[in-house]
């Protein structure tokens, strides 16, 4: 008998979460890791909602020509279900309702969201959620998120779901008004917009009616997923739409992102989750060197362009560059009424400091990207900052190759040598950069130190250094008790 379909379904009533073909598990390298993970990972059954390892089916073509048995699974079509919650006094919400000026609980008051939770958080002084893992969904390969509920009494729970936005967050005014609608069908009525990951998040889903409100968010065109051990959705700062210090694109380069890298993006198999930001210049406005596992961003390497007369015309209007020279943190800036404001290229970093505060200073001409990799904000060894891993490479449209193949090689080398649940900052500690940046094939540079000194370099004349042993070698060694 020829092995056709492996299927993996919950274990108490049998119902399917996913199925490969044996030909997909043996050529596709993502469907086997996505296979592997789903076999070791506990998840929630979204028809009996069952928690537990799911069981391996396989099915040869013999067998599934028969009859097909066991339960029966439920319709996409469910019908619309709603947890009710118990109405208590809210004197602190009540409290945040007087006053002059409109209040947020007036408008949390019109949803479904248990106000008791906000109350009880508000009185104990912390939140009454909790994190509660993923609930397994057909069709939604990475799952769904579920927070989870100190509280009982109040709610059991919450699902939600992460749904992947357009670059820009440049939404179509029809398009959002349907996703209200659904929010307003499915979920308590709310939309959490833009959140710190770059996605837009639908609230408080019952579990029964996840496969509908998934079903019809895709039929509107939008994705969603996000969770897991997978590549987050990423998040780009608003770029040349709006800000004329962006050094690249950021919104075709994440455009091109997904494109590239959607399967990662929507099926979990890396050892921990992986947050991608791209900031169009070192400003980062996305906070990619602080959150995000790998980060690209915008940087130039010529001198700031400077445009003398408009320097000048800022200080005559009582711009003051005095404060500015002096607080550049390269000490490179240099300002008099004859040679106007010079910068001295040997100790300029690039900072942008100048830019942002002296009209007439704009980045140089010679741009591309740095990345960055490791930042976090929580995990075992607590916060740390991104790791500068190329300080500069070129960024080219459309398809941003160099750049993608260099990320897509480091994501790798994590995929591989990572412990479960460890995430890249803390891969990162645990094996050193250096060893990472030779798995990875990536050239080691003086230019990629954590901690410089404001002088990198010392020069030594060979006389110099001639003199000083010859000065040793005559003194001696130091006598006894002397």
């Amino acid at each position: 008998m020829e092995l056709d379909t492996i299927k993996l379904c919950c274990a108490k009533c049998g119902f399917t979460i996913e199925q490969y073909s044996a030909t997909e598990l043996a050529e596709v390298p993502r469907k086997a890791k996505r296979y592997k993970y789903l076999l070791q990972k506990s998840s929630i059954c979204p028809a009996c909602l069952a928690s537990g390892r799911l069981k391996e089916v396989r099915v040869t073509r013999e067998s599934a020509t028969a009859p097909p048995g066991g339960p029966v699974q439920p319709s996409a079509a469910a019908p619309v279900a709603h947890e009710r919650h118990p109405e208590a006094p809210t004197p602190m919400l009540d409290a945040l309702e007087r006053g002059r000026w409109p209040s947020h609980v007036t408008e949390l008051r019109q949803t479904r969201y248990p106000l008791q939770m906000y109350e009880q958080s508000l009185q104990r002084r912390t939140t009454q959620w909790d994190y509660g893992g993923y609930v397994s969904l057909p069709g939604v390969a990475a799952g769904v998120l579920v927070r989870a509920s100190a509280r009982p009494e109040i709610t059991k729970g919450s699902n939600f779901l992460r749904i992947m936005d357009p670059c820009g967050n440049f939404f179509k005014t029809d398009k959002l008004r349907r996703l209200c609608e659904i929010a307003e069908k499915y979920a308590y009525g709310m939309l959490h917009l833009l959140s710190t990951g770059g996605d837009l998040e639908m609230l408080g889903i019952p579990t029964e009616n996840l496969r509908p409100a998934v079903a019809e968010i895709m039929a509107i065109g939008f994705d969603v997923g996000s969770t897991g051990d997978d590549y987050r959705t990423s998040e780009e700062c608003i770029g040349p739409a709006q800000c004329d210090l962006a050094l690249y694109d950021t919104l075709g380069f994440r455009e091109a992102w997904y494109k590239r890298f959607l399967d990662d993006v929507q099926y979990p198999r890396f050892p921990h989750k992986v947050k991608c930001k791209f900031a169009g210049c070192p400003n980062d406005c996305v906070r990619g060197g602080q959150k995000s596992d790998f980060f690209v961003c915008g940087v130039f390497r010529d001198l700031p362009a400077i445009d003398q007369s408009r320097v000048k015309t800022w200080v005559d209007q009582g711009g003051d560059i005095t404060t500015v020279c002096t607080r550049c943190p390269g000490g490179c800036l240099s300002f008099n009424n004859g040679d106007g404001l010079r910068i001295d290229g040997d100790s300029c970093l690039r900072c942008m400091y100048c830019v942002n505060k002296v009209p007439g200073v704009r980045p140089g001409g010679d741009r591309g990207v740095a990345i960055l990799v490791g930042g976090k904000m929580r995990g075992k060894f607590g916060p740390m900052l991104g790791k500068v891993v190329v300080p500069f490479l070129k960024a080219q449209p459309p398809d941003y190759k160099e750049v993608f193949d260099l990320l897509e090689r480091m994501t790798e080398v994590y995929d591989e040598h990572a412990r479960k649940k460890e995430r890249v900052g803390d891969f990162l500690l645990r094996i050193g950069l250096s060893e990472f940046l030779r798995l990875a094939g990536v050239p080691v540079s003086a230019r990629v130190v954590s901690q410089p000194r404001i002088n990198l370099y010392y020069h030594w004349e060979p006389e110099e250094i001639k003199d000083e042993r010859t000065a040793v070698q005559e003194v001696g060694p130091p006598q006894a008790g002397v």
